[in-house]
């Protein structure tokens, strides 16, 4: 019995940290290049509260706050606002990135947005 509840916490244990590490709350910085190549830097500013997600998206023509964002698991998905028509971002946070399709009208684009650890 010693055994099995030991295995258990183990487990449990290695779960919390594997969570702990996918949180999505900090900066993200990643570029969307458009289908003519043109490359359009973004940072992430993100903040998690259980599962709800909040931020703002930093671009070359300012910040954008995030709108609707839901965590559940390892998968973030949210809106912004850009010249009048709603973005969707979805997405899978990892330890040291988080993968973003990004849905602008019929196009989608994908984003790796990299962790930002000199803060």
């Amino acid at each position: 019995m010693k055994k099995i509840t030991l295995i258990t916490l183990m487990m449990l244990a290695g779960f919390a940290v594997c969570m702990a590490a996918l949180n999505p709350t900090g900066s993200w910085k990643g570029i969307l290049t458009l289908n003519d190549g043109t490359p359009f830097p973004l940072t992430y500013k993100l903040k998690a509260d259980g599962d709800k997600l909040t931020g703002i998206v930093e671009t070359m023509n300012g910040e954008l706050p995030i709108t609707d964002g839901k965590i559940k698991g390892d998968s973030v998905i949210f809106n912004v606002t850009y010249n009048g028509a709603a973005v969707l971002n979805k997405g899978k946070c990892y330890p040291d990135s988080i993968g973003l399709n990004v849905t602008v009208g019929e196009d989608i684009y994908h984003v790796t947005a990299k962790k930002v650890t000199d803060q």
